[in-house]
């Protein structure tokens, strides 16, 4: 149990760092009116390189997340 609770932890570092990187590879928005919900459009109509990195950064949130649910079983 030992050797799977630890390989899970740095499957978690992993994703997590893997998350930051992908992060901060995003172009930033333009405009600051963004911010209120000028160009809430803009969110779901990604397209190219932007649209794949959307994609790589929802699904590692969700890796995120789930092995974050699985570390906190194991320390029950």
């Amino acid at each position: 149990m030992g050797f799977l609770y630890t390989l899970i932890v740095l499957l978690y570092l992993a994703v997590a760092s893997a998350l930051v990187w992908v992060v901060l590879l995003q172009e930033p928005k333009q405009g600051g009116g963004d911010l209120l919900g000028g160009g809430a459009t803009d969110l779901f109509a990604a397209r190219g390189v932007t649209g794949g990195l959307y994609r790589v950064t929802i699904w590692l949130g969700v890796a995120f997340a789930v092995l974050a649910v699985i570390i906190t079983k194991f320390t029950r």
